[in-house]
């Protein structure tokens, strides 16, 4: 069984500006041979020179000022949506990607599930939601403890498989597009073409052996 992939985006300002420099360096020079979405890293790169236009302003000790650290902070955040869109339709999985740069992008290899931590038992339940244009936010629950947004103990993220547009699907096997959920409320961005396209998916709990647990029924939802 192929492991799985995860990665983490740092939450440290200092160590974020030197991840998303790293990210973005690397995608552009192997953006052909990686088939990396130019319109995604476009996106991601004029966000990054604004991040750290604003991150070299509030770290400045002459310049540096609540307004100004508020300002790096919304940059970062949008920064980080971003990345997280990059990884997830582009990095992720990607087989022309050697182990090496795997590594340098901070992606890393969830255990192979040998581990003694059981497979989950209990089911995502996601629902996509509409709150701004070409983009969804994957807000999720678990079947056992509906009335909250955590995870179940131990699981690592929810994997979501889906499709956009075409006819529903039969099952996971039949979606192409996969992405990790690691918290409630994520964004998911699609392209402008895909406006009023219906999204087919399936999700399920990933642990932090790589185990997988039972998939949840077919999650549908119409792209803003």
């Amino acid at each position: 069984m192929k492991k799985k992939e995860i990665y983490t985006i740092p939450l440290n300002p200092t160590k974020f500006f030197d991840f998303q420099g790293n990210a973005i360096r690397l995608c552009t020079i192997n953006a052909d041979a990686w088939g990396i979405n130019e319109g995604n890293l476009t996106v991601t790169t004029t966000n990054g020179a604004d991040f750290e236009r604003k991150y070299g302003v509030a770290n400045n000790k002459s310049t540096s000022s609540v307004s100004n650290t508020a300002l790096r902070n919304a940059a970062a955040e949008l920064l980080r949506t971003n990345l997280i869109d990059l990884y997830d339709h582009s990095i992720l999985n990607n087989d022309d990607i050697s182990a090496g740069d795997k590594k340098a992008l901070h992606i890393n290899y969830l255990g192979g599930g040998t581990g003694i931590t059981p497979a989950p038992v209990t089911t995502p339940m996601v629902t996509l939601a509409c709150e701004q244009m070409s983009v969804l936010h994957a807000n999720y629950s678990d079947s056992a403890t509906p009335g909250t947004h955590a995870k179940p103990k131990n699981s690592a993220f929810c994997e979501l498989w889906y499709n956009v547009g075409g006819t529903p699907p039969e099952g996971p096997g039949d979606c192409t597009v996969r992405c990790n959920i690691s918290r409630s409320h994520q964004r998911i961005v699609f392209e402008p073409q895909d406006r009023s396209k219906t999204v087919y998916g399936y999700a399920h709990w990933v642990n932090k052996n790589g185990k997988t647990g039972p998939w949840s029924g077919l999650i549908t939802a119409i792209v803003p």
